[in-house]
C-alpha cells in the first residue's frame, strides 16, 4: 500500500510542468549535464564567508558541457531585509542561472523548487546537510520522485566537524538518525574538500560512505602578491581577525591570549556580529585588554575587499574549532600574509611548512605562547615570514591543481549504483 501511495505521487509530480524556457537547463544540447545548486548564500550575500565564495567559483568555473541551475535565499545571513536582486525569477549571474527565492514565504518556496525541477537536472548538489529548505526538505521531494532520476551530491561544508556537532547537538544527532532511518544515506556522494573533512564525514556515516575528495574552488591567482617591500619600521605587530563572530571561529580565545601578551599588539576584527551574546562576551574582553594592545571591530567587509584588507597586516589569526576548508587561509596567504591557526583545518601541513604556525591546543594559554612568540619577532623576521607565506601559497596553489568537481560526472554516476 505504501509503494502504491509513493508511486501516485510520482505521477502527479511528474506532471508539475514541462522544462523551463530561458535558463540553461532548456537551451542546453542533449549531451550537457545539467546540475541543480542548492546554495543556502550566494553573491552577493556576503556575510557567510568563505563558503560563499567556494560555491560562486564552483559555478563560474564550470567545465564544458556542464550548466549550473542555483537556486538560493534573497536575504544576506542574519539579514532582515531582502538582496537588492530580482527575486522569484530567474537571472544570470556568475556563469549560471540563479534564482533567489523568497524562503520564508512557502508558496514562493515550492514554486522555486518546480522551477528548479523544470530544468531537468541530472545532479542536486546541496551545499548544506542540515538546512532545513535547501537541503532538507528538497532531499524528502528527491525520495517521492520529485527531482526524476537526479543523483545527489551533498557538501557538508564542516557541519561534521566535532566542533560543529557540537552545537545544537541533540537537534542534529535526531536529524542524523532520522536520514539513516529513512536510507537517504544508502545512494548518496558526500563532496569533502579534503582528507580532513572526508574523516569527519566517515566518522558520522561509517567506512563505505561514497565521497569524492576534491577541493574547493577559487578565484584566487597562481602567484601571490608580493609584501610590501623591505621591513616595516618596528611599531605594535598588526594582526587581523576575519570571520563570523561566532564562538566556533574563536575571537574570545585570541582576545583572551592578548590579555597576557607583553609586547604592543593592534587587532582589526572584521565579520558579521552573528551571535549577539557572544559578540557582547568579545566586546566586554576588547574593553579590558591592557594598553599594549589595541582593537577595533570594523564589522563586515565584502568579498572583494577580504585580500586587500588582509595585505594590510602582519598576520591573521584564527583560533577556529575546525574548517572544512578555510577559504579566508587562501585568501591571507595569496597576499603573503602568514596564519596563526589552531590544528583543526586541511592547512595545518602548509603553515607548518612556512604559511605560518600551528597552535595545537585550542586554548588561552596556548594561544599566549603563540601570540608572545610572533610579538618577539623583529620587522625584518616579519617581512621574511610574508614573503615565506606567499611562497607556501604558490606551492600549495601547483600541488592542488585537480579537476573541477562537476568534470568527474560519470564517477558520481558510478558512485550512485546499487550495491
Amino acid at each position: 500500500m505504501r509503494s502504491m501511495k509513493v508511486k501516485r505521487w510520482r505521477v502527479r509530480l511528474a506532471r508539475l510542468g514541462a522544462p523551463e524556457v530561458g535558463v540553461s537547463g532548456a537551451r542546453a544540447s542533449a549531451n550537457t549535464r545539467r546540475v541543480a545548486v542548492f546554495a543556502p548564500l550566494f553573491p552577493p550575500a556576503y556575510r557567510g564567508g568563505g563558503p560563499i565564495r567556494s560555491t560562486e567559483a564552483l559555478v563560474q568555473k564550470l567545465p564544458h558541457g556542464v550548466s549550473a541551475a542555483v537556486l538560493t535565499s534573497d536575504k544576506d545571513l542574519g539579514a532582515s531585509s531582502r538582496l537588492a536582486v530580482q527575486r522569484n525569477a530567474w537571472t544570470k549571474k556568475s556563469g549560471g542561472d540563479v534564482y533567489y527565492a523568497s524562503l520564508d514565504r512557502p508558496v514562493d518556496l515550492m514554486n522555486a523548487y518546480i522551477r528548479l525541477r523544470r530544468t531537468r537536472p541530472d545532479v542536486l548538489y546541496f551545499n548544506s546537510f542540515f538546512h532545513a529548505r535547501l537541503s532538507i526538505l528538497p532531499q524528502f521531494l528527491w525520495r517521492v520522485g520529485f527531482w526524476g532520476g537526479a543523483i545527489r551530491i551533498i557538501a557538508p561544508r564542516g557541519e561534521f566537524g566535532a566542533g560543529a556537532l557540537g552545537r545544537r547537538n541533540f537537534k542534529k544527532r535526531a536529524f542524523i538518525g532520522l536520514y539513516r532511518g529513512f536510507s537517504f544515506d544508502k545512494r548518496v556522494t558526500w563532496h569533502a574538500s579534503s582528507d580532513h573533512e572526508a574523516a569527519d564525514i566517515r566518522s558520522v556515516w561509517g567506512d563505505q560512505s561514497r565521497i569524492l575528495i576534491s577541493q574547493n574552488e577559487t578565484m584566487l591567482p597562481q602567484v601571490a602578491q608580493a609584501p610590501p617591500a623591505g621591513p616595516a619600521l618596528g611599531g605594535p605587530v598588526n594582526a587581523v581577525f576575519l570571520g563570523r563572530l561566532v564562538e566556533h571561529k574563536g575571537l574570545l580565545i585570541a582576545l583572551g591570549a592578548l590579555s597576557r601578551v607583553d609586547q604592543s599588539v593592534r587587532l582589526n576584527i572584521y565579520g558579521a556580529e552573528e551571535d549577539a551574546s557572544y559578540v557582547a562576551d568579545c566586546r566586554t574582553a576588547a574593553r579590558a585588554l591592557p594598553t599594549n594592545v589595541e582593537v577595533k571591530f570594523w564589522g563586515p567587509i565584502q568579498p572583494a575587499d577580504v585580500r586587500e584588507t588582509l595585505s594590510k597586516h602582519d598576520v591573521l589569526v584564527m583560533p577556529t574549532a575546525g574548517e572544512n576548508f578555510g577559504h579566508v587561509i587562501a585568501e591571507s596567504l595569496s597576499v603573503s600574509c602568514p596564519v596563526i591557526c589552531s590544528d583543526n583545518t586541511p592547512w595545518s601541513e602548509v603553515l607548518r611548512g612556512g604559511g605560518g604556525w600551528v597552535v595545537s591546543d585550542r586554548t588561552v594559554e596556548a594561544w599566549v605562547g603563540a601570540l608572545s612568540a610572533y610579538g618577539e619577532y623583529s620587522a625584518v623576521a616579519r617581512s621574511l615570514h610574508r614573503r615565506r607565506a606567499g611562497a607556501a601559497y604558490e606551492e600549495w596553489k601547483v600541488r592542488t591543481a585537480g579537476p573541477h568537481l562537476f568534470s568527474m560526472f560519470d564517477q558520481l554516476c558510478d558512485s550512485q549504483v546499487e550495491r
